[in-house]
This record gives C-alpha cells, structure tokens and sequence, in this order.
C-alpha cells in the first residue's frame, strides 16, 4: 500500500552526466498499477498534503536477461499534481515545529503562501511535505522545493544503477477531478506515468480508491 510527494524542475531536460543510449536489445520494465487513498479535501494543487510513492523501472538486455547499467530514462507525468523525485532527493524527518495542523490544508495555505498567493519556505517547515498514509513529514532537496504557487515539474531523467534499476519518488499532490453524480461527491480519474529508454517505453497509472 502507497501514500501522497513533488516533482523534478525543468532543468533535467538535457542528458544525465555519464548516462549512455539504450542498446537496441535493451527492455523497460515498470511497476504496476498504484492505487492511493484519496479524499476530496487533498485535491488542492500545491497544498503539500497528499501521498509519497516509492518506486522504480528496471532496463534489461532482452537477449540475456542481463540489467543495463547507466541506461538514461526518461520519465513523465501527463498531470500537474502528480511529481516525479529523485530518490535521492528525499529525505524522511522528524516531526517539525509546524504551528499548524498538518492535515488543515486551508491553515497550510495561509501560512506558507505570500499575499500574491506564491509558496514560501519561511517558515522551514512549509518546505515540508505531509504524507497523509505514513503521517510522516519528507524533505525534499532544495533545487526541488516548489517556490511558487504554479510549480508542478513532471518531467525527470535519470540513469540506471549496476542492477539495471532506477528509483524515484512520486508525490501526489492532486489528482484529477471529474464530477461525479449529484450528491455523490467528487470522483476522481487516473494518471499516467510513462517510462522511455528510445528503443522501448512503458507506462503505469495511478488510481484512486473509493472515498
């Protein structure tokens, strides 16, 4: 079972330092299907509460099973409240100074957004990010940190380690909403993450559970 994290910066657009191209045997192989607990109160883009996802895809030579390492990926997300993290970027913390209730969206909005309605990291606990499932603070690296209210990154580029693997964190901030029936609440859609090393691709969605 998983939980709602952020996203990578658009400056991994070009190629990762010492990654190679796929050879042409080379396959991408992803995880499967995530399903997320999911209410309407965290459909709020850049609210910071949602849930943290760990996952990661496996690149291997088709002809003898073998992983691939330093195989560049290229990693997507087909929408904005749903972000692509290094792992290495992540860190789990302890539990923050917070002068608010971490799960009071509107309270969070309040105390970490200017009068433009912008994100600010002051005070250092807004930078935080709250994972409803774990009820568990992450701390993401600094070049990561949303710094304004639109920041929503959804692309990442890494590289496979000596096993042929690639980590990342998700974090899902938000997720489709699409209108459900009068006095139904609010049904929600999924999202596609896409996985791509050239000469092969993959994807896996992202769905929720009943509210």
């Amino acid at each position: 079972m998983v939980a709602p994290m952020i996203s990578l910066l658009l400056t991994s657009l070009g190629c990762v330092e010492g990654a190679i191209e796929a050879p042409y045997s080379a396959r991408l192989k992803g995880p499967e299907d995530y399903t997320v607990s999911w209410h309407s109160d965290y459909n709020e883009l850049q609210d910071q509460v949602g849930v943290v996802i760990m996952g990661d895809v496996m690149v291997y030579d088709s002809e003898t099973d073998l992983p691939l390492e330093s195989i560049e990926v290229e990693m997507t997300s087909n929408f904005g409240g749903v972000y692509l993290i290094p792992a290495e970027a992540v860190k789990l913390v302890g539990y923050p100074e917070a002068t608010v209730d971490p799960t009071d969206t509107d309270a969070i909005r309040q105390a970490c957004t200017d009068e433009a309605g912008n994100f600010t990291s002051d005070p250092e606990w807004c930078a935080w990010y709250w994972d409803t499932e774990t009820e568990q603070y992450y701390q993401i690296g600094g070049q990561y940190v949303a710094t304004a209210s639109e920041y929503a990154p959804n692309y990442f580029v890494g590289r496979t380690n000596n096993r042929g693997i690639l980590e990342f964190y998700l974090y899902v901030d938000a997720m489709p909403a699409m209108g459900g029936a009068e006095g139904a609440g609010v049904a929600f859609g999924t999202t596609q993450i896409s996985a791509n090393i050239g000469v092969d691709s993959t994807s896996f969605e992202i769905r929720t559970s009943d509210q």
